[in-house]
């Protein structure tokens, strides 16, 4: 038995490490779906966002979250390993031995495929994920081995091992082309840019019929800071916070829809800290560095580099006090004698909660909350959904 144990010991550590790393996830995953404002502590920042991938449409397979199909795939594993520790003969621990290799196999598999869906489609690095897949390779590794030792010594276990080394390598070979090819096709397959109404209404009518059922408001644009064409034919006016995590993934993809439409788009920026130090709605600091911040980025922009200061903060989330603030200014070559005598003036923080007051107006309580062509919509969209959201605002009057 103890022979057995330290064989089956690896795979055993492995599969409790990725039960641990998706117990993890799904608290994440659960705290994403009912709290728009929850950053978790692997929100680094825009590139390093375990968020993103976490609240994305792939972290749902089937209806169940990929974290808990995660913990579920490592209990089998568990369960598998265990099994081959306490089967009664010599044959019996080689087919579950066997077994536990395509199982660990398909878990490599499937990580390679949400590596390429987290690069690929939604341009960000999960650490968590990025534990996993170390995780699914150590997993592997251990199964190969254990399964090669429990077929060593003989000639006809030699045989047998290389008959399904070559059922698990021509496996793993067709399901890895599969999943490539899948991943591939979700991150350079053409998206709803271009797609006129009808054609969302097709491909997306759950987002068609909610998007269409959002109020309208009359929304001032001016009093923000606006980038692109002021003439373009879809205003999206945003209200933020540059300590929310769900800012920070709505900036990447705000920059990703300017990039596909060009001048067809116009995006007005205002504030809305999520901080009773500046914005008296609220009854407590949610984020307390929100206020500083966006007097800083006001500050920036009294030297024409608002939006500049803007990226830098979203890219920084985790470090907004006030010596990161000027340091964030020294980098973009701003006055920081100026700057530093800016943060503690009226002015900016005037322009701060003059913002406030419009959100408030307009009953803005959350962020990210938007109106696109005076359409309200709370929370962050994804790229796609943010795509189609500007051409429904198009053929919308």
């Amino acid at each position: 038995m103890s022979e057995r144990l330290k064989k089956t010991l690896p795979i055993l550590t492995f599969a409790l490490i990725g039960v641990a790393i998706g117990i993890a996830s799904q608290v994440v995953h659960s705290r994403l779906t009912v709290d728009v404002n929850y950053a978790s502590f692997c929100n680094v920042n825009a590139a390093i966002n375990c968020d993103v991938v976490l609240s994305s449409r792939y972290a749902v397979l089937a209806g169940v979250s990929i974290s808990l199909w995660a913990i579920l795939y490592y209990l089998v594993v568990i369960a598998l390993a265990v099994a081959v520790i306490l089967a009664a003969g010599a044959r019996l621990r080689e087919r579950l031995a066997a077994i536990t290799l395509v199982v660990a196999a398909w878990g490599l598999l499937f990580s390679l495929y949400m590596a390429v869906i987290a690069l690929g489609v939604l341009h960000t690095v999960c650490v968590m994920c990025g534990g996993l897949y170390l995780v699914s390779v150590g997993l592997f590794a251990a199964a190969w081995r254990s399964r090669s030792q429990l077929l060593a010594g003989s000639r006809r276990r030699a045989a047998e091992r290389a008959r399904q080394d070559r059922v698990v390598l021509i496996g793993s070979v067709v399901a890895a082309a599969l999943l490539i090819a899948i991943g591939s096709w979700e991150a350079f397959s053409p998206r709803v840019q271009g797609s006129d109404a009808a054609t969302i209404a097709r491909r997306l009518p759950d987002f068609y019929r909610w998007y269409l059922s959002q109020p309208i408001v009359q929304v001032p644009v001016d009093g923000g800071h606006s980038r692109g064409n002021a003439a373009a034919p879809v205003t999206i006016v945003e209200f933020s916070d540059f300590e929310c995590g769900h800012c920070a993934q709505f900036h990447d993809t705000v920059d990703d829809v300017l990039r596909r439409y060009g001048q067809n788009i116009q995006v007005v920026f205002h504030h809305f800290p999520l901080d009773s130090e500046c914005n008296p709605s609220l009854t407590g600091q949610l984020h307390r560095e929100a206020c500083l911040a966006a007097v800083a980025s006001e500050c920036a922009a009294q030297e024409g580099q608002f939006w500049q200061y803007h990226d830098v903060l979203f890219n920084n989330q985790k470090q907004l006090g006030r010596q990161s603030l000027i340091e964030y200014a020294a980098r973009l070559g701003l006055d920081t004698t100026r700057f530093t005598s800016c943060l503690d003036s009226s002015e900016p923080r005037a322009r701060v909660q003059n913002d406030v007051t419009e959100a408030a107006a307009l009953g803005v309580d959350s962020t990210p909350t938007v109106f696109i062509n005076g359409r309200l919509v709370k929370g962050a969209l994804e790229s796609d959904l943010l795509c189609a959201a500007v051409t429904l605002a198009r053929a919308t009057p």
